[in-house]
């Protein structure tokens, strides 16, 4: 061989170990990989510095899990510089106007952003007064009587005009803990949840050995029925301070209770989001309630809030 092809061959080798390296790094699994962001911090009202509910997963630099999409979640989902083309799935907790009113405004956009793959949407089933995953996006996109019909090619439409569907998932009612999503690098579960009469759900994200759990609106039971070794982060919900009266108990956590089920749900680091007007100013008053009971560490959410999980 001559001398000229022995560099070639270790020219080739050198090019293709690098191109396999930056591959692996890409796709790669670790939990210094994977990022929560908060995209709206807020609940139900109008501030000027909180979108509502709504949160993205990230792996490797690539928004794959978006959880809710609050007033709001379309500009800060911009902003955050994810891309809709690298969702994996979008979960639902409940379909409460904050939680769900900027979907249209997303699949409109996303008719400029090139997906090219259908998006699966999990969220609840449906009861009187209340749609299922199924049922909402009927209600929005369907070809015949749907409130965005002209969008009805990302839903029920056979003319094939999209380059992706919207297939709904109805999670089912029961009480026990179900397995939704599952690929290579993550699995996802779904927790019924108490909020008032309405049907909503928790739920636990396993991605590259980490744990994060989002509550979502609820007053607390429910987590009796998650058991888990280990949490990473919980994103919970403080809606209302300790002083709330019985009604909007039926619907939402303590601080208290919040700490109660950190503890319960083993948690590295709790997360507090879904501030309102009633619990913006109380934020020291929050943390010694919680860690009456709660040792880890407390972050108090604001828009756009970026946290790094670590291993331990």
């Amino acid at each position: 061989m001559t001398l000229l092809k022995i560099l070639l061959k270790a020219l080739l080798y050198t090019s293709l170990t690098m191109a396999n390296s930056l591959l692996a790094n890409n796709d790669s699994c670790q939990p210094s990989s994977v990022k929560v962001q908060v995209l709206g911090s807020g609940g139900p009202e109008l501030t000027i510095d909180r979108a509502s509910s709504s949160y993205l997963v990230w792996l490797n630099d690539k928004a794959i899990v978006m959880i809710d999409t609050g007033g709001g979640s379309s500009m800060r989902f911009a902003q955050s510089k994810a891309r809709w083309t690298d969702l994996q799935a979008l979960l639902f907790t409940h379909f409460h106007a904050d939680h769900s009113s900027d979907l249209p405004a997303l699949i409109k956009a996303s008719w400029f952003g090139g997906r090219q793959r259908d998006l699966s949407i999990f969220g609840p089933f449906a009861q009187d007064f209340m749609p299922s995953t199924t049922g909402f996006l009927q209600s929005l996109f369907g070809e015949k009587k749907g409130a965005y019909q002209y969008l009805s090619d990302f839903y029920d439409n056979d003319d094939e005009v999209a380059d992706y569907r919207l297939i709904p998932h109805d999670i089912e009612n029961i009480t026990g803990t179900q397995l939704i999503f599952q690929n290579d690098k993550m699995t996802i579960s779904a927790q019924q949840v108490k909020h008032g009469s309405i049907p909503a759900f928790a739920y636990v994200i396993n991605i590259c050995g980490l744990t994060v759990v989002f509550s979502g609106d609820t007053n607390g039971d429910g987590f009796e029925n998650l058991t888990l070794a280990k949490t990473d982060f919980f994103i919970a919900h403080n809606a209302i301070p300790e002083s709330a009266g019985r009604i909007a108990k039926l619907l939402h956590m303590t601080p208290t209770q919040i700490g109660e089920i950190a503890k319960h749900l083993n948690t590295r680091k709790l997360i507090l989001s879904h501030r309102m007007n009633r619990t913006l100013g109380k934020e020291e008053l929050t943390k010694k309630l919680i860690q009456k009971t709660y040792k880890g560490d407390i972050f108090i959410a604001n828009d756009l809030d970026i946290f790094e999980l670590e291993s331990d």
